[in-house]
């Protein structure tokens, strides 16, 4: 073989081998690339929106209805009828104190007379005075009765000198009473020429 078919021979092994090394060389970018995707990949479920929302579409409202038996206990009491003619009573309340009962009632004239109140609430035989100490309450369960209490005087706590009623008016009264033990929550209001006004709550 000549020296120019060596140096061709040569040229051309050089030239294939350089072709070989640069595509070798090529391909660790493309590696490199493929390699930078699964990094960016995790992006995804973190951008996803937290589900902690849905609680608070389910909580109540901050201004709830009042109970209904607030809405009663302030409703006005209805007076009734007895056996004086023109005359309603109504009781208003009874309240708890440390150791007595306060009752509060009205009394109603609707006719158009004058109403005069000596003697028909006291109690006495002889109706000559103007105080409502024959009013006493009974506990129906004990079955006991509970009459006005006096002060050290012997005076009754009670409304008393109380003046007539005129027509077409009204006039709130009261009376104290020892106070019946705490678990007696209802009890019986007697007052004379009326029916008894039966369960009615004591107020702590």
């Amino acid at each position: 073989m000549s020296q120019k078919t060596n140096i061709s021979v040569t040229v051309a092994l050089l030239v294939a081998i350089a072709a070989f090394c640069g595509c070798g060389k090529s391909e660790p970018p493309a590696a490199s690339t493929a390699a930078q995707q699964p990094a960016s990949s995790p992006a995804a479920p973190a951008s996803a929106p937290a589900p902690a929302s849905a609680p608070a579409a389910s909580a109540p409202a901050p201004d709830s209805a009042p109970p209904a038996q607030s809405a009663a206990s302030s409703a006005t009491p209805v007076p009734v009828d007895g056996d004086l003619a023109g005359v309603k009573i109504a009781v208003n309340e009874i309240k708890r104190t440390s150791s007595t009962v306060t009752l509060k009632f009205t009394v109603y004239n609707t006719s158009d007379k004058g109403f005069s109140t000596q003697g028909v609430f006291d109690g006495d035989e002889y109706h000559r005075y103007r105080h409502v100490g024959a009013i006493h309450l009974i506990d129906g369960e004990s079955k006991k009765k509970y009459f006005v209490v006096t002060d050290s005087d012997g005076n009754l706590l009670c409304s008393n000198s109380i003046s007539d009623i005129a027509p077409k008016s009204q006039i709130t009264l009261w009376a104290k009473f020892p106070a019946p033990p705490n678990e007696v929550r209802k009890i019986t209001v007697e007052i004379p020429h009326f029916v008894p006004f039966e369960d009615v709550a004591i107020v702590p």
